[in-house]
Formats: structure tokens, C-alpha cells, sequence
């Protein structure tokens, strides 16, 4: 095939994953696929509803006919004092916290960040793009990829480090461990809103391990990023948070905002207090430590919403928003776990082992295809193959960061090459497995 300079010149400005993906769905025309990056189920009626009502109240407030008003700071004082109690960290104050457009914004003004001061990433093997695409358009080099149990490959430097810890792996549903031998001059932990709704593996999320490796982290020295989860994500409102101490980093952020937007976005702003309100409600719940009816609102900070049935303010105060969605989110987790059944059943006499690789949390799993190809470049072929034939999409490894030198030399070359994301549980997924089937023959 012909490339036309517009094609070769996005190539030359993509990571290799996003080049991948485009070869991978060249001439793919289909609905049909097992991983999708969104949850495929109607989000949490409660949650919807709650997020309607902060529409209502923001205007009631003329935030939404402002640029700034008396809100923005009480909203950022309140959302620090909140993610402090939830976290256990209580040097987190409002000037550390930085309201983003999900993970993916924040992801590339910190690359911006540290590109200019002569970083290199380490990053692991799998993850989604935006670190290796933010990092190809920053300029700032990945020195090196780990894999689950952080074996380490990648060059040998006296560049400082940036070390991206993402809990949990956002492509496999698991925890990696962090690689020895490396100097993380610079810890970034990426990690979502996490809610846990029941206590068995693989079963639900569960916000232990982000709060237990958030203590690892030194925000003096590195970064939080949070974003919601697919469970409790709307995906056209993009709301994040970002976390540091960093006095440089936190004087970038205000000119990047103040640069590109002048002002908190307030609904965004207002939908994080929504997701930490409800973090930290349930976190003091299974601490034992909230009784029903009482404010969570931490002593000393103000809440200057004077509208009348603040959806925030309910959070705040009544249990009952919480039950409903915890109601939600068990729904979610067995339906989630009846598809894994339907994969169990299915997949295993394809030579797939499904039970010893359940997710530790969340909602992804990262599954091995018995299929002989050569390398990650075989593995892209026949998946797009597949996809233009047999008409299912699948994502092999390729397109999930690095390139053929690490994922040879990170995972061994004799075991299947084609592996496959099943994000979410859809809901044709015994159609989705029948096409499989076929493409396995």
C-alpha cells in the first residue's frame, strides 16, 4: 500500500503502539469486539442522577455564567480534605490538588513537565498509550519497560527517572510489582476512583491496594493521577484529579490553567468532589468509623453551596446515596463475574487457562490466544486479519506500549504472542466467543 505524505508524518509523530493500532483496524469495519475502553452498561441512575443535579446547582450559583467565583476555592479545599481522609494522607492540602480532564490531560502536562527538565520514562509492560503518545509528542525518551513481576529492559542512563506505577494495570487487572535498580527520581502512580463492592478476587474493585500505594508515594517527589472507573464513569465528562506537592510542578500546573483556560472547569471540579465524597464515604465505612446520618464534611472547612437540595451536600450527609450505589456496583461485579463464566466454559477447551488469571481488581484481564504467530508483528497481522474475515476486533499486545525489542525480551517468545483485552463485560458476549471459536480453527 501507498503512504501519503499526510500518513507517513502522523506515523513519524505516533508511538509505535498508536501506529499499531491503526494497522491493527485497517479495512476492520465491525461492532463486534471482547475489550472495549468504556463501560458498555448504563451508568449508576443515582450517580446520574446526582451529576444532573450539580448541573442545576451550578447555575443556581452562576458558576456556569462566570469565570470565577466564591466556589472554586471552597470546592478545592473541600476535595483536599477529602482525598487526605481517604487516602490516610494528611499532608495533602488545596493548593496540591489539580482538577484535570481525566487522567489523559494530566498524563500529558506532567510529560510536558518533565520533558523540559530532561527526564526519561520507565514505564510498564502493558499499558494504554498516553504515557508512550504523550512522551513520542513531549520529546521525552522511555529509557526503559517492566513487566508484572518488574523485570526490567531498557537502556543504561544518567538521566533522571520518571517512574510510572499504574495500580491497577489498567490492560490486565493486576498489580505489578516495581522494578529493583531503578532510581525514581520522579514516582508517578496512576490509578482511577476505585470502589470496592464485594471482598472476593476478581470480583469487584477495590481501593486497598491504591491506598496502600499511595503511602509509597512521596508527593514532594512525584504525583497521584486519578480518574474514574468504568463502573462509575461517564465517558462524555471527562473528570480527573491530579495530586502533588512538587512546588515546581504545582507552579506549571497554575500557568498551564491559567494559560489554556483561565479558569476550573466547574462542573468538572464538582463531579471529583463527587467521586471523592463517595471514596471517603466508603472507605470510613469499612473502617468502621461513619455512623449513619452524620456529616463528612472534615471540621474546618467550608461548604458555600446555599442551593436548595445540593446533590453534593446529600453525599455529604446521607447514606442512603452510597447504599444505592453500592446496590449498583454488586449488579455491576456479578454481571461482570456471569461473562467471565461464559469465558471460563468457552475459552478453557480452547487451551485458554482463565481461573489462574483473574483480575486481582477491576474490571480487565489480559488473556493469552493459543495461536503460533511470529512475534508481536505476527500477532498484529492475523488479529487484523481476523477482524477483516471473521469480523471481531481484538487488541493484541502490540498496541498496548513498547515495541517487538521489550515485549520479546519482557515476556517469553515461546508462549502465544496474540493476547487479548476482555475490559468489560459486554453484552453479546456469547456471539463475540462464537466468532472467536471460528477464528481458532
Amino acid at each position: 500500500m501507498t503512504t501519503c505524505p499526510e500518513e507517513a508524518l502522523t506515523r513519524a509523530r505516533d508511538a509505535e503502539c498508536v501506529v499499531a493500532y491503526r494497522r491493527l483496524r485497517q479495512g476492520v469495519s465491525t461492532s463486534h469486539q471482547i475489550g472495549y475502553g468504556r463501560n458498555m452498561y448504563p451508568a449508576a441512575p443515582e450517580l446520574v442522577a446526582r451529576i444532573r443535579a450539580l448541573i442545576t446547582v451550578l447555575f443556581e450559583q452562576q458558576r456556569m455564567t462566570d469565570y470565577s467565583t466564591e466556589f472554586d476555592g471552597s470546592d478545592r479545599q473541600l476535595i483536599s480534605a477529602l482525598a487526605a481522609k481517604w487516602l490516610g494522607r494528611p499532608d495533602i492540602e488545596p493548593g496540591d490538588v489539580f482538577v484535570m480532564a481525566g487522567s489523559t490531560e494530566a498524563i500529558s502536562v506532567v510529560t510536558r513537565y518533565l520533558a523540559g527538565r530532561g527526564y526519561e520514562y520507565v514505564l510498564p509492560l502493558p499499558c494504554y498509550y498516553a504515557f508512550e503518545q504523550s512522551a513520542r509528542r513531549w520529546g521525552i525518551p522511555v529509557a526503559a519497560h517492566y513487566n508484572t513481576d518488574g523485570r526490567l529492559h531498557g537502556t543504561r542512563s544518567h538521566a533522571p527517572k520518571a517512574l510510572v506505577d499504574i495500580v491497577p494495570n489498567g490492560v490486565t487487572g493486576r498489580r505489578f510489582r516495581l522494578p529493583d535498580g531503578v532510581d525514581d527520581d520522579f514516582h508517578i502512580l496512576d490509578s482511577v476512583f476505585q470502589v470496592s463492592a464485594a471482598d472476593a478476587t476478581g470480583s469487584a474493585v477495590d481501593d486497598r491496594h491504591l491506598r496502600e500505594a499511595v503511602q509509597d508515594v512521596d508527593l514532594d517527589r512525584g504525583c497521584v493521577m486519578l480518574t474514574a472507573s468504568k463502573d462509575l464513569s461517564v465517558p462524555g465528562l471527562r473528570a480527573g484529579l491530579l495530586i502533588t506537592r512538587e512546588p515546581d510542578l504545582r507552579r506549571h500546573l497554575e500557568a498551564d490553567r491559567f494559560e489554556r483556560c483561565y479558569s476550573l472547569n466547574p462542573l468538572s471540579t464538582s463531579v471529583v468532589a463527587l467521586y471523592v465524597a463517595l471514596m471517603c464515604a466508603r472507605a470510613l465505612r469499612a473502617q468502621g468509623t461513619a455512623e449513619p446520618g452524620p456529616s463528612l464534611l472534615p471540621p474546618g472547612v467550608p461548604l458555600s453551596r446555599q442551593a436548595a437540595d445540593d446533590p453534593l451536600a446529600r453525599l455529604l450527609w446521607h447514606s442512603p446515596v452510597v447504599d444505592t450505589l453500592d446496590r449498583y456496583l454488586l449488579g455491576m461485579a456479578r454481571h461482570y463475574a456471569a461473562v467471565l463464566e461464559i469465558y471460563r466454559k468457552r475459552l478453557v477447551p480452547l487451551g485458554i487457562a482463565l481461573d489462574s488469571r483473574y483480575p486481582e481488581t477491576g474490571y480487565s484481564l489480559f488473556l493469552p490466544l493459543p495461536v503460533r504467530v511470529d512475534g508481536p508483528e505476527g500477532a498484529l497481522a492475523w488479529c487484523n486479519r481476523v477482524g477483516r474475515e471473521a469480523g471481531l476486533k481484538l487488541n493484541p499486545a502490540s498496541i498496548f506500549g513498547g515495541s517487538d525489542e521489550p515485549w520479546t525480551a519482557l515476556y517469553d517468545c515461546t508462549r502465544p504472542w496474540v493476547r487479548f483485552n476482555c475490559s468489560v463485560a459486554e453484552p453479546d458476549a456469547v456471539g463475540t466467543v462464537n466468532i472467536l471459536e471460528t477464528a481458532l480453527r
